[in-house]
């Protein structure tokens, strides 16, 4: 991330076209060896102007490492300035470096006037000028591989990071955003952060006025800002979200830039779920309970003197209709108490093998007798090669059943049902898949909660059913759904392991 561009271009550089000075020393005094090393840095001819050393007077000064210095760059050596200038009649530039007042004075007297003359003093300032350009050059170099090093860290995590200005157009983002998108960062700086984020399957993940958005809340309040969104993807499936957005403030305090990071906690999200609706049903299964076996009681007893008066002559038909609609009501809600008393009932499964592809298409030749003329069309795929999954064949063929009937409840004007069965990442799965109205967004969370139902007559506890039958055999269930496309439900079992093999993959020895 980049937010120092606003700086570029600051820095003077001297332009001094095809000038070139030709610089003669006189004297080896402080300096000397800094004076042969801007004159060798080629870095050091971007800030000052070209120059080249032509030669060193050393005006009665020994011989000592620093002439041995200037030999090695091959610059000729001088005994005195008068020969210096003779053999470099080009020199336009000369620096003192003797620190003697009398051999300024006598520079200046004989210099030509075409020659400039920087004295001690000057020379140990444009020194320490040097030292200070070589400092900062170690600074930016320092800078520039830390400004690397963050970039790769930044590019490594997976969470969507944007960096935005005020008027929602990136300005800088890290690696995953582009490949999520399947353009360079190059396309995307410059646009508006919502032709940016996406889902994994390129749709948009929001509208230019998102009302969710806390990047509004950072811009109005200068504060950190957090939302958790949901969408449904491409495939019908329902994402979790948690975006968070940070300001950025220059030195006077002003918002320059807003920070944005988008983290799919889908996985997470879902774990919660899970561990939230286990401590719910061990609640509901506590009460149900209790409550079931205290009502039931009463309702033997009224079941009883229902049938007792049905039986009696002494009812007309009027007041036997209404008997009658007492008996039916009694027997649906012991049905309804029976359905309560299985779901929240804990139990101790011996998990066996089921052939899935057997399973449904014994499920789907029994729904076609069913429902096969009245206007659906029940199809079925079967996987070759499937393993044997690990459940109890009844039980998932009831899962199955139940599926089947809510894709019929819901296309009460006929429609296409498909069963499908097949191996994804180790797992045999079974599916469902119908072309009704679809599941909107926000019933699509609650659909496997107990006791929640969209049917008037219905109970709530079908498809809570399926995924406590499933989860219980160590699987899972994922529902995806698009309005006005259709709804798939999937059933993902754990495979059935051939007897005697363990996950080390080691083999039993016998000792006699």
């Amino acid at each position: 991330m980049n937010l120092d561009k606003e700086h570029e271009g600051t820095f003077c550089v001297l332009d001094s076209g095809e000038f070139q000075f030709h610089v003669g020393i006189v004297g080896t005094g402080p300096g000397f060896l800094t004076i042969l090393d801007i004159a060798r840095d080629e870095a050091s001819q971007e800030y000052l102007p070209r120059m080249r050393l032509c030669g060193v007077a050393k005006v009665g000064m020994s011989e000592s490492p620093k002439l041995e210095a200037a030999r090695g760059m091959n610059i000729p050596i001088h005994a005195t300035v008068e020969e210096l200038l003779e053999a470099h009649p080009e020199i336009n530039l000369v620096i003192e470096l003797t620190a003697s007042l009398p051999m300024v004075r006598l520079l200046r007297t004989r210099l030509p006037s075409a020659v400039s003359l920087v004295d001690h003093a000057a020379a140990v300032f444009l020194c320490g000028l040097h030292n200070m350009l070589q400092v900062a050059r170690y600074q930016q170099f320092t800078l520039k591989n830390q400004r690397a090093l963050m970039q790769v860290i930044i590019d490594e995590v997976r969470d969507d990071i944007l960096l935005l200005d005020k008027n929602r157009c990136v300005v800088d983002l890290n690696q995953v955003v582009a490949e999520r998108t399947g353009r360079t960062k190059e396309e995307l700086i410059g646009k508006p952060c919502h032709d940016v984020q996406v889902l994994d399957a390129g749709a948009p993940f929001c509208e230019a006025c998102a009302t969710d958005c806390p990047f509004d809340v950072t811009l109005r309040t200068r504060a950190n800002a957090e939302a958790l969104v949901s969408r449904v993807d491409d495939a019908g499936r329902l994402r979790y979200f948690r975006i968070y957005s940070y300001p950025v403030l220059n030195k006077r305090g002003d918002l320059t830039h807003i920070l944005v990071m988008r983290r799919d906690i889908t996985e997470r999200t879902q774990r919660e779920k899970n561990l939230h609706q286990t401590e719910k049903l061990a609640v509901i299964g506590e009460m149900s309970t209790y409550l079931a076996h205290e009502i039931r009681n009463p309702l033997f007893a009224i079941g009883g003197f229902v049938n007792s008066l049905l039986r009696s002559k002494n009812l007309d038909e009027n007041e036997r209709d209404k008997v009658r609609i007492i008996a039916e009501e009694t027997k649906r809600l012991d049905v309804l108490l029976k359905s309560i008393l299985t779901f929240v009932k804990p139990e101790s499964r011996q998990m066996g093998g089921a052939d899935l592809n057997r399973t449904a298409r014994e499920t789907v030749e029994l729904m076609r007798i069913g429902y096969g003329g009245q206007g659906y069309s029940l199809g079925l795929r079967e996987a070759p090669g499937m393993p044997h999954a690990r459940g109890e064949p009844e039980l998932i063929k009831q899962c199955l059943i139940n599926l089947v009937k809510n894709a019929v409840e819901a296309m009460p004007g006929g429609g296409v049902i498909e069963v499908e069965t097949g191996f994804d990442g180790g797992a045999p799965f079974v599916r469902v898949r119908d072309n009704g109205p679809g599941i909107p967004a926000s019933e699509m969370d609650k659909l496997f909660s107990p006791f929640y139902s969209t049917k008037e007559q219905g109970y709530g506890l079908g498809l809570a059913m399926i995924k406590k039958i499933v989860e219980e055999a160590g699987g899972r269930v994922e529902l995806s759904s698009i309005v006005g496309e259709g709804t798939t439900v999937t059933l993902f079992f754990e495979p059935e392991l051939a007897a005697g093999v363990n996950n080390g993959g080691d083999k039993e020895i016998l000792s006699v």
